[in-house]
């Protein structure tokens, strides 16, 4: 029975190192990154990054101290030959250039909707289908070297993306 059990174990390293091997070598490679206004092809995915917006704030939702609220436009199109299901809370960072990463931020997805009409893509896509809008966040003030990352699929090896986008507006 213990041979079993290390037989299984060792079956289930192996695995997953193959899978962090997997995921390594289908992180994007190449030298050079898109930036605003460049379309971009991933896993049947085309996304285009139209800007990068400083959000304004209201009496209720407020980003904190030394923090803005910012919005990533963009277009979001399904080129493959299926449906595709899509969560931005997934499959969207925002990174700067000390590599600290943020997460959608629900406050200024708000402040996104109210001041743009800019709604974060979601939920079912069918084949061919368009989706425009942005994904918001809040970071620091004068943050500077923003990237944005685009995951194909909800899992952390899925084939990503990341686009320049320069620094925070003032």
């Amino acid at each position: 029975m213990l041979k079993g059990k290390s037989t299984l174990t060792s079956i289930l390293l192996l695995a997953g190192v193959f899978l962090l091997c997997t995921t390594c070598a289908r992180q994007q490679t190449t030298g050079e990154l898109p930036g605003i206004g460049q379309a971009m092809d991933i896993d049947g995915w085309q996304i285009t990054v139209h800007s990068l917006h400083l959000l304004p704030t209201d009496d209720w939702r407020q980003p904190a101290a030394g923090q803005v609220f910012c919005a990533v436009e963009l277009t979001l199109e399904n080129h493959s030959n299926q449906i595709r299901f899509f969560m931005p809370e997934k499959q969207m960072l925002l990174l700067d250039s000390e590599g600290r990463a943020y997460a959608l931020n629900h406050n200024a997805s708000v402040m996104a909707a109210r001041a743009r009409q800019w709604t974060a893509p979601s939920g079912e896509m069918s084949v061919g289908e368009v989706a425009y809008g942005a994904a918001a966040y809040q970071l620091p003030a004068g943050s500077q070297g923003v990237r944005w990352v685009f995951r194909s699929n909800l899992f952390p090896w899925s084939p990503s993306i990341t686009f320049v986008l320069g620094d925070v507006p003032q």
